[in-house]
């Protein structure tokens, strides 16, 4: 059995935990003397600055104390705590009646000024929350939801009118093959998740996140705020008339579990056991609040009871051997978590676990818990050897339960949808953005490639315009190189000019047309072709421009065609076997000539001449078009 002068490991762990955090040993100091603020934090008072900045608020709604802690991110895995309250919940406005949405607005709006700046995230009840890890087979992220809620609906059945399904993907495990994921499933209650959302909306303070206890916690492992992310470590929660058993590993949420045995155990403990060893029958019972009295008096930092108090007599060890079967019995429940936790993963073992409680817990208690588990234990203090902003309604950096009191104030404030679960953004809320995001992205895309083909284009008419604009300067300077512009009545003035002359070049042209084609014939007649005959047949000559009728009487005057043939009739002397040779190449000869053209042979044949022989031939052709210019 633990005694409270047994050698604490609880000042051992602080330590190791301070070395993490602030780089220098830790050092054990007098109960009495205020923390030495040598830690990240060096504000003060309430930063102006700060309230302009969006911040992280984490409000904690208990039975008696509103706690709300406000915090801002400096930098990647640099937190800063501006602010942090401790308000008494009106007796005459509990929670869920008008006065209290007006006593939280109003200790939302002292802390925070503006709501468009402030991150809300509260706590939901664990009284109706399962939570179940489950494994999955790694499939595509759409089809993640699916495969999760059809597990969780076959494993354990729920109502989806009435409650609400949610999971934390915790990653790949090691060495599974085909690959597999971890998954820690969660349903709440829709009705007080809604009722939550909506007090807060009614004040006109939005929610931004509901979140559960565990995975609220989780937020001090996965920030670093508490640097034991690679190590196994488990949290217990008392409460008054239950336990909650939470285990983390590598950040994560890997098992939870809830413990009937809470504090009205160890106080229904006191008050059985002072019964039995009271005085006499005239002496007073132990009244239930007299032994939670008692049993936060083990703190060493609460005074010894007066004489005139019931159980004056008993002192700290003997309140500690009153409650201790009620803790043996709780320290047993936690070891069975511990080994039924060590037999699903063998390779796995609890490091450390922290104690946590709304109550104050005497640290002989979490000595005690440690002792019989056989692991380090501490109290859970988040806020511990931290120079943070002063609390203006209690001294909780000198009193240290009302310090660990803001633990989940804390442990809210350090919350984001990237790292906490939250009943406000369930897994179909992140399919909807995913798939907006995927809508989004690909009218981006399209509308990117379509602003890029336009500067395309753009750039290419751009080039051709460019290329015109060089060929137009081009051009000008040629035209500027010319000589002085003409206008309309010169140009036609020199149209006529040119009419004239082409009229007089084609008289002359029918002028001596005869004396063309005879040279012509000449040039293409060779020495042994002798010609006897030669008839040119030439049309009327072609009036000239000016004379031509216009108008409706050109139209009715067509011209008529010209005929203009001539008949070419001769000779060919020598070898009578070159007479159908010399012939042909005669008549391609004149074929050729750009005079001539259709060159007929019309009669041919030999007959004698002089003393020999010779072949005659009469040949047609007609002359060409051209020749008259």
């Amino acid at each position: 059995m633990a005694r409270p002068s047994d050698i604490s490991s609880t000042q051992k762990l602080l330590g190791v935990i301070r070395k993490k955090r602030h780089g220098a040993p830790a050092v054990d100091r007098p109960a009495d003397m205020a923390p030495k603020k040598t830690g990240r934090f060096r504000l003060a008072a309430p930063a102006m600055a700060g309230l302009q900045r969006t911040s992280t608020v984490g409000v904690d709604i208990g039975r008696d104390y509103l706690r709300l802690v406000r915090i801002t991110e400096k930098g990647r895995g640099n937190w800063q705590i501006q602010d942090r309250r401790r308000l008494a919940i009106p007796p005459e406005s509990p929670y869920g009646t008008p006065g209290f949405e007006t006593f939280l607005k109003s200790a939302l709006a002292a802390l925070c000024r503006s709501p468009k700046h402030s991150r809300l995230w509260v706590l939901l009840s664990d009284a109706r929350i399962d939570i179940n890890p489950v494994t999955i087979p790694k499939v595509a992220d759409r089809q993640i939801g699916n495969v999760i809620y059809w597990t969780v609906k076959k494993n354990t059945p729920f109502d989806e009118k009435e409650m609400v399904l949610d999971f934390d993907i915790q990653g790949e495990l090691p060495d599974q093959q085909p690959p597999k994921l971890a998954v820690m499933a969660y349903t709440a209650p829709r009705r007080e998740t809604e009722e939550l959302a909506n007090l807060f909306s009614r004040i006109g303070w939005p929610l931004t996140g509901i979140t559960i206890a565990p995975f609220s916690l989780q937020n001090l492992f996965r920030t670093g705020w508490i640097p034991d992310a690679d190590m196994t470590v488990a949290s217990l929660y008392l409460e008054d008339d239950f336990s909650r058993i939470d285990i983390y590993a590598d950040g994560n949420l890997v098992m939870t579990r809830g413990i009937k045995a809470g504090l009205d155990s160890m106080i229904d403990a006191l008050v059985e056991g002072f019964g039995e060893r009271k005085a006499g029958p005239d002496a007073a019972p132990l009244a239930p609040q007299q032994a939670r009295e008692m049993l936060q008096g083990l703190d060493s930092d609460t005074p010894l009871r007066r004489e005139t108090d019931v159980g004056f007599g008993l002192g700290k060890e003997g309140i500690f051997h009153l409650i201790e079967p009620a803790l043996e019995r709780l320290a047993r429940q936690v070891e069975r978590t511990f080994e039924y936790f060590t037999s699903t993963k063998p390779d796995s073992r609890i490091d450390r676990i922290f104690v946590s409680s709304p109550m104050n817990v005497s640290q002989s208690i979490v000595d005690y818990i440690g002792t019989q588990l056989g692991t380090a234990s501490a109290l859970l203090d988040p806020l511990t050897d931290e120079d943070s902003t002063a609390c203006p309604d209690v001294d909780d950096l000198r009193c240290v339960p009302e310090r660990i009191a803001f633990g989940r104030a804390l442990c809210l404030a350090l919350s984001d949808n990237g790292r906490t679960p939250n009943l406000m953004l369930t897994y179909k809320d992140r399919e909807r953005e995913a798939s907006v995001k995927r809508i989004n992205r690909t009218v981006f895309t399209v509308f990117i490639a379509a602003v890029l083909a336009c500067a395309a284009f753009f750039a290419y008419q751009d080039y051709d315009i460019g290329k015109k604009r060089e060929a137009v300067a081009g051009l000008r300077a040629q035209i500027a190189q010319t000589g002085p512009p003409v206008d309309r009545d010169k140009i036609m003035e020199w149209v006529g000019k040119a009419r004239q002359s082409n009229d007089r070049f084609r008289i002359y042209a029918d002028r001596y047309l005869g004396l063309s084609l005879i040279g012509e014939l000449a040039a293409q007649t060779p020495p042994h072709i002798r010609l006897t005959d030669l008839k040119i047949s030439l049309g009327p000559p072609p009036a000239p421009e000016a004379a031509k009728p216009a108008g409706d009487a050109a139209k009715k005057e067509a011209p008529k065609a010209r005929e203009e043939e001539i008949t070419l009739e001769g000779l060919i002397l020598g070898d009578r076997q070159a007479f159908e040779t010399s012939l042909a190449a005669f008549t391609m000869a004149l074929e050729a000539s750009p005079l001539f053209k259709q060159v007929t042979i019309q009669k041919s044949g030999v007959g004698p001449y002089l003393k020999g022989e010779a072949l005659h031939f009469i040949l047609n052709m007609k002359v060409e078009e051209q020749v008259h210019g």
